[in-house]
């Protein structure tokens, strides 16, 4: 009996394993099926560059814009990475502007074309070639700089170099550079795609009793949000208040951004109001609060509600006046 009753039970533990196996197998497979199917990375790459850069970011195959008779060739060699979305808008621009004297060619880093290139040139980063050149000297506002094309914008180019490069190298092969009008538009464009789409056009003011600039982040940062929010805000105060609001949006990877930032001794995206960066309004009960709009400053971040008190604040005290 003893023994009878020690098989039985042998048997029965055997059975609940059995059973249990099976259950596992059949719940792997039933998730191996629910799983989507594998993603190749080509195919990644394909998908994330097709929503980016307007349809110029790099695929395997290269996007290719402009005559083959265009004596200004650029070819950048690109990796599927949000930080060259604006790079890559710009260069969508200037082909747009001069498909006859400019050809613009875009590749991958990992395609065959873009190895090759990067193989030809002896780089291993990101590389945009203008003529076969990533190094220029650019003069503006009575400052001269050296701009190297390569790695990601706001290193040691920015984006909106591309377009004083191509203006040069059209001087230079040509003649004649872009004509007044498209530079004036690229220009506007490129801060336009550098800060997100915020540019300063109709909103500054000579009038203003109030001045506001904003030196923005790029847009990839983690405080983007709060500028652009702030930039929003910015511009409907901008209806209520008219001439007498001036705001100027700087993005920080810009030359112009660059040069703000070094006169007012800044080390990050910032918002000067009437030149200043450290202000105090009235609080509650009659005390006074310490407002700091400049990033890296040892403070807390500021909203927009408290740009918003801070414009106030000067309104009311211009009017005094």
């Amino acid at each position: 009996m003893k023994r009878s009753s020690i098989g039985f039970v042998v048997f029965l533990v055997v059975a609940v394993g059995v059973i249990y196996g099976l259950s596992r197998l059949t719940s792997r497979v039933n998730q191996s099926e629910s799983l989507p199917p594998p993603v190749h990375e080509e195919s990644t790459e394909v998908q994330k560059t097709s929503t980016e850069g307007q349809g110029l970011m790099p695929t395997p195959a290269g996007n290719i814009k402009g005559s083959p008779e265009a004596k200004v060739k650029i070819v950048a060699v690109l990796p599927p990475s949000e930080c060259q979305a604006p790079t890559l808008r710009i260069l969508d621009e200037i082909a747009k502007a001069e498909p006859k004297r400019v050809r613009v060619e875009i590749y991958g880093m990992g395609s065959p074309k873009g190895q090759q290139v990067m193989q030809q040139y002896g780089v291993t980063c990101a590389s945009v070639f203008i003529n076969g050149k990533t190094e220029f000297t650019l003069t503006s506002d009575g400052q001269t700089r050296r701009v190297i094309c390569q790695k990601s914008p706001g290193m040691s180019y920015q984006s909106t170099d591309l377009i004083e490069i191509v203006h040069m190298e059209l001087q230079r092969l040509y003649g004649k550079g872009f004509d007044e009008k498209t530079l004036k538009q690229l220009r506007e464009k490129g801060k336009q795609i550098v800060g997100g789409g915020h540019g300063a056009a109709g909103m500054e003011s000579a009038k203003a009793k109030v001045i506001v600039e904003v030196l923005s982040p790029i847009q990839q940062g983690t405080l983007y949000p709060l500028f652009s929010q702030t930039v929003k805000m910015l511009e409907q105060l901008k209806e209520k208040y008219g001439d007498e609001l001036s705001v100027s949006v700087y993005p920080i990877v810009t030359a112009e951004g660059q040069k703000r930032m070094k006169e007012l001794k800044l080390s990050g995206p910032a918002v000067i109001i009437n030149g200043k960066t450290v202000h105090e309004i009235p609080g509650p009960n009659k005390t006074k609060r310490k407002i700091v709009t400049a990033i890296g400053m040892g403070e807390g971040l500021f909203s927009p509600k408290d740009i918003a008190e801070i414009v106030s604040t000067y309104m009311k005290e211009a009017a005094k006046k």
